[in-house]
This record gives structure tokens, sequence and C-alpha cells, in this order.
């Protein structure tokens, strides 16, 4: 007979809360938007050293996968089911040369590199960080 009490005293109380605060924001994260595992895998590796990652960055009519917003690091995590075709290779290369007219350094990691090598992929990734954050010597 109690568990009935608590079970509709619960009820209860989240009906009046939904009634009396319907506009709550959702709860929103940034890896959300990762459409892939090897994002996914990649945008934890990171957020867990403390960076600052954003998912699906929009650049002309391209979208950045990963992106270090600061040092301008954009982060693209290849499936071999999306990147491997001649085709899907000529539209990286033309998604590349874009993001770099824009002012982007681009890194490209492979399904299997972010999956089997994180440790390799997080220090490349760290050692173009450091270059693109050094200011010049006077």
């Amino acid at each position: 007979m109690i568990e009935y009490i608590v079970f509709f005293g619960l009820l209860a109380a989240g009906l009046l809360a939904f009634i009396l605060f319907p506009k709550a924001e959702p709860i929103y994260n940034e890896r959300f938007k990762c459409e892939s595992p090897i994002e996914r895998q990649l945008y934890d590796a990171l957020e867990n050293r403390g960076y600052a990652v954003t998912s699906q960055v929009p650049c002309g009519k391209y979208r950045i996968d990963l992106a270090l917003i600061g040092p301008r690091i954009a982060i693209e995590c290849d499936g071999k089911a999306y990147h491997s075709s001649p085709k899907a290779k000529a539209r990286d290369r033309r998604k590349d040369k874009c993001l770099t007219e824009n002012g982007w350094k681009v890194l490209r990691f492979t399904g299997r590199q972010i999956m089997r090598d994180m440790g390799n992929v997080l220090q490349r990734i760290e050692e173009v960080m450091s270059i693109q954050t050094k200011s010049p010597v006077d």
C-alpha cells in the first residue's frame, strides 16, 4: 500500500512541476551534436583533457566535425564508410581547401586511428595547437 502512495505522490509532484515550469531549458551538450561514434570518442578524449570542443561548426557550405575554436583547429573524423571512395576523397580535399582558406588548420584522423591509437591522435592535436598558439618572437 505504501508503495502506491509513494508512486502516485511522485507522479503528482512530477505533473505539478511540469505544469508550473513548462519552459525549463533542456540540458544541452555539444557532444549530442556528434554524428558518429568516432566523433564522440575523440570529443570525450579532448574534453577529458580540458579542451573546449565544439561540434558541427559551420564554415561555408561545410561543417567541421570537431573544432577547437581559439586556435582554429578543424578536426575531421573519417570513417571508412564515408571517406574511402575516390568521390569522397575529392570532396574531402575541396572541404580542406575551403577550411584552410577560411583560416582553419585541418587535421584528419581515420576511425582506426581514433579507436586504436588515441594517444598519438591527441599528441598530434596538441602539437598543432602549440604551433597555432605560439606568438611571433620580436
